[in-house]
């Protein structure tokens, strides 16, 4: 019995498989293939580039404000270290 079920499903795949190569253009080819800059598709991803982007760019001055605030509390723990031995 089971291995009907799987023939069933071998079918089913061989079918999606064989309409995907025959409308293989269409299926790939988005907006921004075929060059239609004005699409609602190519102005969506132009806005997610850019809110990545910004996500990117405010993690990595997080990052950086991280370091700096270490520095400084390291420098100021040096100080105190130095001015208590005096």
């Amino acid at each position: 019995m089971k291995g009907k079920g799987l023939r069933a499903k071998g079918k089913e795949a061989a079918v999606t498989v064989l309409l995907a190569n025959v409308f293989a253009k269409r299926l790939l080819a988005c907006a921004v293939c075929l060059g239609a800059s004005d699409s609602l598709q190519f102005k969506g991803m132009q806005a997610g580039i850019l809110v990545l982007l910004a996500f990117t760019g405010c993690m990595l001055a997080a990052f950086a404000a991280f370091f700096l605030y270490l520095r400084r509390r390291i420098a100021a723990s040096e100080q105190a270290a130095q001015g208590g031995s005096c």
